[in-house]
């Protein structure tokens, strides 16, 4: 699971490719395996001690920042930060589209 994430400091080709199929997606529709989560967690916590931003103003800063690589299935997350981007990269086997349920029980 360490390696399946990717953090990087320039973006992605992904991000730039007008011929590929790319979604907006916000966190609330995002689920995350419960490995992907906690390294994606531990990740943000390395970025926040490195950049002296905290924890909370990364994860908020993921917000509206996330982008689905329909070919791929690739989660891209651009974070935000004053000096420089970070984007981090989350293979389609360890998160997913979250499942609206309407069920009333």
């Amino acid at each position: 699971m360490e390696s399946a994430l990717t953090l990087r400091k320039t973006a992605p080709p992904e991000l730039s490719d007008e011929s590929l199929a790319i979604h907006h997606v916000s966190i609330l529709e995002v689920e995350f395996g419960h490995g992907a989560l906690s390294t994606m967690q531990r990740a943000m916590k390395e970025v926040a001690a490195q950049t002296g931003v905290s924890y909370d103003d990364v994860m908020h800063r993921l917000n509206g920042h996330m982008y689905w690589v329909e070919s791929t299935g690739t989660l891209l997350c651009v974070i935000p930060l004053p000096d420089n981007d970070l984007y981090l990269e989350i293979p389609e086997d360890f998160w997913r589209i979250r499942e609206r349920s309407y069920s009333t029980h």
